[in-house]
């Protein structure tokens, strides 16, 4: 049943925004493979939650494995982990392997505002990745920030 409603979004022209943890993205990696008309989206980068060297290698691999489908772009967002502080150098890592996966032209900044203001406020989560990709060319940083959402989710924008 589920599968049969999400042929109805690729009849309707609508777009998929998936919420899973990186352990199950195999499977979703079926599903993107199975309706490769309809435009998916992987929110919260994948949730990385395990930062342990064997945890990142798995996140990775995991990651690498759903890029291969074409129609799937990824939300580089929700970096908390639950009893920790947001660390700078650890969230890096992560936003700067995750655009190496996908490539900028199939990323997104969000935010996952309220609960992300748990550990950051707003303006800092922004001020953070902004200076995490400071060195990507400006065309690049506006695709991350504002164009690529723009084109996932058709809203006709005015630069």
């Amino acid at each position: 049943k589920w599968l049969e409603g999400l042929s109805r979004l690729e009849r309707c022209g609508l777009s998929f925004d998936l919420r899973v943890p990186f352990w199950h993205l195999a499977e979703a990696a079926k599903v993107a493979a199975q309706f490769p008309a309809i435009p998916m989206v992987l929110n919260h980068t994948g949730f990385p939650w395990d930062r342990s060297a064997e945890g990142l290698r798995a996140w990775r691999a995991a990651m690498e494995n759903i890029a291969r489908q074409p129609n799937m772009h990824l939300k580089i967002s929700e970096f908390g982990l639950r009893d920790q502080a947001w660390d700078y150098v650890s969230n890096r890592a992560i936003v700067r392997d995750a655009l190496a996966i996908f490539g900028v032209e199939r990323c997104m900044f969000a935010t996952n505002f309220p609960v992300a203001g748990l550990r950051i406020s707003y303006d800092a989560l922004v001020r953070a990745v902004a200076r995490m990709v400071s060195d990507l060319p400006a065309a690049d940083r506006d695709a991350l920030f504002w164009r690529n959402a723009a084109r996932f989710y058709r809203i006709d924008v005015e630069a």
